[in-house]
């Protein structure tokens, strides 16, 4: 009964994947969303069914599958509406606003290259294609600095790095879209994101690299139509380009740190892209308890409550009776569900959705750069936490803080 659950879901996210398309006749922005969740839904069904217990999952539900499609139709619900609203020009803000912003993430790069060159000598990553265990090495030690996170500044070009990479990945695309382009900043940030991208990798880390490459692929098919095909035709062979480089250690830290467990390096993949379906189906609803907003709100809680745990090493000692907590991943969904319910997260989606659909309405077929912030960050969320988590908590909530500085500045 669980595969025949599993098999709806993966035709659910089909239909809604054909319907789209046919209605917009092209893949935009909306389709790469429902697309993504369309791959993570069958990498479900296949992880599912693998034999090995390293695989184990409890019986899948119907309702579960239900609730968790909606909400994500809910939240994907202005991204989708910005695709078919037939926008033809989206109005250019104060451009001193944007060029300062983009320096400021290019020269906090700069800053940032000697510490990046220590920590790629020190740590050894070169071993990544020599030796079997250097993957895991520098996981365990990312691992130990984790306790720590969250506590401090320690390397501030970092930290604004970090702050400002979604924005500076828009601003790297809308710059291709203007008439008159500049050249510098273009590079600057195309290198300053390469450089933000290859950091994790360092770290032994996965999943920050992904999270870029996901954010870059939705920031790309958000303004696509609004870029030259000649650009695109850069943009793509580029895109191949930058994927086959990263995937080299990629795969190589995969192979280190999984290779020795049940299902080797194939099934660790496997698992990484389809558990977020099947954990939301087990406890997304019911994982015997709340976090309290702790983690989707961790930074508002810690200006009104100094006791709320400064990271996720902190958090799960706090709620070591929950079934679930986010060493796995169960989708951003899930992150609202195990903060507040799943009833008070079906409000917060509704209220939001509604509010940012409000707020993005366009005019005349035009729309403004700071309205295109928020459908911006809708679809962040939607594509970095569909098989991942809420992309926003913790310190990473710092991102918001500076998108909202730069949608007030820019109205």
């Amino acid at each position: 009964m669980s595969t025949i659950i599993l098999i709806v879901y993966v035709l659910a996210w089909l239909i809604a994947f054909i319907v789209g398309l046919a209605r917009r006749r092209q893949l935009d922005a909306g389709n790469v969303i429902v697309c993504s969740y369309l791959l993570y839904a069958v990498f479900a069904l296949k992880l599912y069914n693998m034999p090995q217990p390293y695989y184990d999952f409890l019986p899948m539900k119907w309702f579960p599958f239900l609730y968790l499609f909606a909400m994500l139709l809910i939240a994907t619900r202005p991204v989708r509406r910005f695709d078919t609203s037939q926008i033809t020009e989206i109005v250019s803000p104060n451009m001193t606003i944007l060029n300062i912003t983009a320096w400021i993430f290019i020269g906090c790069s700069i800053l940032s290259l000697p510490y990046i060159c220590h920590t790629f000598t020190s740590n050894g990553v070169m071993q990544l294609l020599s030796d079997s265990d250097a993957g895991r090495d520098l996981y365990a030690n990312s691992l130990t600095e984790a306790e720590d996170a969250g506590s401090g500044i320690s390397h501030l070009p970092a930290i604004i790095i970090n702050a400002l990479s979604d924005i500076a990945i828009l601003l790297l695309f809308y710059y291709l879209t203007l008439p008159q382009k500049n050249k510098i900043i273009i590079t600057g940030l195309a290198l300053s994101v390469l450089i933000h991208m290859a950091t994790p990798i360092m770290n032994g880390q996965r999943g920050s690299v992904i999270n870029v490459l996901l954010t870059i692929v939705i920031a790309y098919f958000l303004l696509h139509n609004y870029v030259s095909a000649n650009i695109r035709k850069w943009i793509d062979m580029a895109g191949i380009v930058i994927i086959c480089l990263i995937a080299i250690p990629i795969l190589s830290i995969t192979v280190s740190r999984f290779d020795t467990e049940d299902g080797g390096a194939k099934g660790s993949i496997i698992y990484y892209v389809g558990q977020a379906p099947l954990n939301f189906n087990n406890y997304g609803l019911d994982a015997g308890g709340t976090r309290h907003g702790d983690r989707t709100f961790n930074l508002a809680k810690r200006l009104l409550d100094p006791t709320t745990p400064k990271n996720f090493v902190e958090r799960r000692d706090k709620y070591y009776r929950l079934k679930m907590d986010d060493n796995i991943f169960y989708t951003f969904v899930g992150d609202f569900t195990l903060d507040f319910g799943p009833y008070v997260a079906v409000i917060i989606f509704i209220v939001f959705t509604a509010l940012i659909t409000h707020l993005t309405k366009p005019a005349d077929n035009k729309i403004e750069f700071h309205q295109l912030l928020l459908i911006y960050l809708v679809a962040c969320i939607c594509m970095q936490g569909g098989f991942l988590l809420y992309s926003y908590s913790d310190t990473a909530g710092i991102k918001l803080v500076v998108l909202f500085c730069l949608y007030t500045a820019c109205c």
